[in-house]
């Protein structure tokens, strides 16, 4: 394997990893919210980093796919991206359900006396 695709396939491999740690690592760090809009600008940086990391992992895997003669650490890459983000949609929408069962309990105990 030449050293090219060497650089390749690690340089994807570690923005992949990078994609899983530093993002939450970087939003429970900055844990210490005092008022609503920080914490919604922690969550919305979330996503931004998140997005920027995929998107360099995405190109890295894209180009050891293509230049590579053993693409594995390219699929890797794929694989950690596409896994991260249906982690998040998941998360997403189990939050989601459970607002809504506390809206519509909140919405049962207020209709009682």
């Amino acid at each position: 394997m030449p050293p090219t695709n060497d650089v390749l396939a690690t340089a994807t491999a570690a923005f992949a990893v990078a994609t899983w740690i530093v993002p939450p690592a970087i939003y429970f760090l900055r844990a210490r919210a005092k008022f609503s809009l920080v914490a919604v600008g922690r969550v919305i940086a979330l996503f931004v980093q998140t997005a920027c990391l995929s998107v360099v992992t995405l190109v890295l895997a894209i180009s050891t796919l293509v230049f590579s003669r053993a693409p594995g650490w390219g699929w890797f890459g794929l694989a950690a991206i596409g896994v991260y983000w249906f982690v998040i949609v998941i998360f997403l929408l189990i939050g989601d359900h459970t607002a809504r069962r506390r809206q519509r309990e909140m919405g049962r105990n207020l209709d009682q006396p």
